[in-house]
């Protein structure tokens, strides 16, 4: 009986141990499993590494290769272009000598430096106009040659002596042109024994107008009404005789029982003068001109300044 127990122990003391000594076997088979896997792990990140940084460094030289070439072909192209003036078009039979992208990059700057160079002439204009001063362009209109006379006192035409160098129907010249009623003046222009002389060069429009005025006296008798009524405007230069540039003639249409034969007459014109040319008014009957300021009028003014 002890016999079989003790052979009972020794039995289940083995089996025991059998057990216990199989876990380190199986332990012993897993860790080289898993070695094998964080190796391959390793190397697929290390490869995966080399192969991106081989990528990349290939790219970098790709592109700096791409880049040198391409600043080559451009200093070439440009070498090119500095053997012809900076304003000559490339002749036609050197067109295939320098190639599409040349002409493309030769187009390309001169179309940029022509858009710098308007920008800057531009900005420099610009800031010149705002340097200038402001009365600049007052002072150029101010400039402008004018003048628009008055007629002051007719009644001493009537004892002047007609001058016989003008026509037959308006030979008596006025004399007394002033510019002291209100709306006259005289700007850079000068008058003198009733002459308005011409400054500058330049187109003037030259206008003027006579105020006759009489009793009625019927026809024939001491009145307006049986007299000619005619203005003329003269330029007088450097020739002997004055040069006749407007004419204008007065019709008398006035009642039999007008207390004043009245009539006015004007002209004007547009004529190309010259410095130093003097222009003046005369009329046919110097008598019965009557001297108002906003009747009897004469002037001139330059307009292309």
């Amino acid at each position: 009986m002890e016999t079989q127990t003790t052979q009972d122990y020794f039995r289940s003391v083995s089996s025991e141990s059998s057990a216990y000594m199989m876990v380190p076997a199986n332990n012993r088979r897993d860790a080289p499993s898993k070695l094998c896997v964080a190796m391959v792990v390793i190397v697929v990140v290390v490869l995966q590494i080399a192969s991106t940084t081989g990528l990349f460094v290939y790219l970098n030289m790709s592109i700096s290769q791409v880049k040198s070439q391409g600043v080559t072909e451009e200093l070439r192209c440009l070498g090119l272009l500095n053997a012809l003036d900076k304003d000559q078009d490339i002749p036609p039979h050197l067109v295939p000598l320098f190639g599409e992208p040349c002409i493309k990059l030769a187009e390309g700057i001169k179309a940029y430096i022509s858009k710098v160079t308007e920008n800057l002439i531009s900005k420099h204009t610009f800031q010149e106009a705002r340097a200038q001063p402001r009365t600049k362009h007052v002072t150029a209109v101010t400039q402008r040659p004018s003048a628009h006379l008055t007629l002051r006192d007719s009644s001493l035409q009537v004892f002047l002596t007609p001058q016989a160098d003008l026509h037959q129907s308006c030979r008596h010249p006025l004399r007394s042109w002033g510019n002291q009623s209100f709306g006259a003046h005289l700007h850079n222009m000068s008058v003198s024994n009733g002459r308005l002389r011409v400054p500058q060069d330049g187109r003037y429009y030259l206008y003027a107008q006579v105020y006759f005025r009489s009793p009625w006296a019927g026809e024939g008798g001491q009145g307006g009404a049986g007299r000619e009524l005619v203005q003329c405007v003269y330029k007088k230069t450097s020739y002997a005789r004055p040069i006749q540039l407007l004419k204008g003639v007065g019709t008398r249409c006035w009642a039999p029982d007008a207390e004043y034969a009245l009539h006015s007459v004007y002209q004007g014109g547009l004529f190309q003068l010259r410095a130093g040319d003097e222009l003046f008014v005369s009329v046919s009957s110097p008598s019965i001109v009557h001297a108002d300021d906003s009747s009897s009028y004469f002037g001139a003014f330059r307009l292309d300044l």
